[in-house]
């Protein structure tokens, strides 16, 4: 009767504790998140509490901001060039090490996915020393070439682990109706794994925006946006960095919408 009772105890406990860690990890991710975004509507120059009142001209400072402004079309151009050549080359690069099997299989898919792990600091040295034994002078060319570098691992183990589920009997179906290995690649392999392109894609113009060591050796004299928000934190917290970061919250939220319903919407086309 009491091993009855102490299993009933104990299980009772693990219905509550379970989801109670649940909602302590979210909180722990998102009550950061949360005074952000309120600080960034505070009418104070200190975010801090209590609540002064609220307002809006921190956003607006980031309309006049022209600073700010260059330096975000320089994050968006170098992300869209690093989300072209990085998707593009991991998928190529994805096909041989999922299909083939070769020699030193294993050695090179950790070569590939070396970059994942080393030190953006370490990175972004090699990097400069590189560019300067090419005598290739520092822009965004450099930086684009610096963030395909530590991204392109990313976007090959996505592609890689959607084509670990691909079935290639599509493959040979559509062989014997007569479709040569072009065609079948853009009407039957391609629309397939879209899905996790679109993904690699998304990680890769995110790891992109957010990247600053690397930026910061191999820059030259066009800042990023995370470049900029550094000087902005060099002296404290400014309330325009709050209304910046909330911007930049809601759009990757809304960039999350959009990856979440092509994925769905290629789904649905293949049903």
């Amino acid at each position: 009767m009491t091993v009855s009772i102490a299993k009933q105890i104990r299980r009772r406990a693990g219905r509550v504790f379970i989801p109670l860690c649940g909602v302590l990890g979210l909180a722990f991710l998102y009550i950061p998140v949360f005074f952000l975004v309120l600080f960034s509507f505070n009418d104070h120059i200190i975010p801090s509490l209590p609540f002064r009142g609220f307002t809006l001209k921190w956003y607006e400072e980031l309309g006049y901001d022209f600073v700010m402004h260059e330096a975000l079309y320089n994050s968006l151009f170098i992300a869209f060039w690093t989300t072209l050549i990085s998707t593009t080359l991991g998928t190529l690069a994805a096909f041989p090490l999922v299909r083939r099997s070769y020699r030193f299989k294993g050695t090179s898919q950790l070569l590939i996915l070396l970059p994942m792990i080393i030190p953006h600091f370490l990175m972004g040295v090699a990097l400069l020393i590189f560019f300067s034994f090419l005598h290739l002078p520092l822009s965004r060319l450099t930086v684009i070439l610096g963030h395909v570098v530590f991204t392109m691992p990313f976007a090959i183990m996505v592609v890689s682990t959607r084509l670990h589920g691909f079935d290639r009997t599509l493959e040979l179906a559509a062989a014997d109706l007569g479709a040569n290995p072009r065609r079948t690649f853009w009407h039957i392999v391609l629309p397939i794994i879209m899905p996790g392109i679109a993904g690699a894609a998304l990680l890769v113009f995110a790891l992109s925006m957010d990247e600053f060591l690397i930026t910061y050796f191999v820059s030259g004299q066009k800042g990023t946006l995370t470049m900029y928000i550094w000087s902005l934190l060099k002296d404290g917290i400014a309330p325009r960095v709050n209304a910046l970061a909330s911007v930049l919250l809601l759009a990757s939220f809304v960039l999350l919408l959009v990856g979440n319903w092509l994925s769905s919407s290629v789904a649905g086309g293949r049903r």
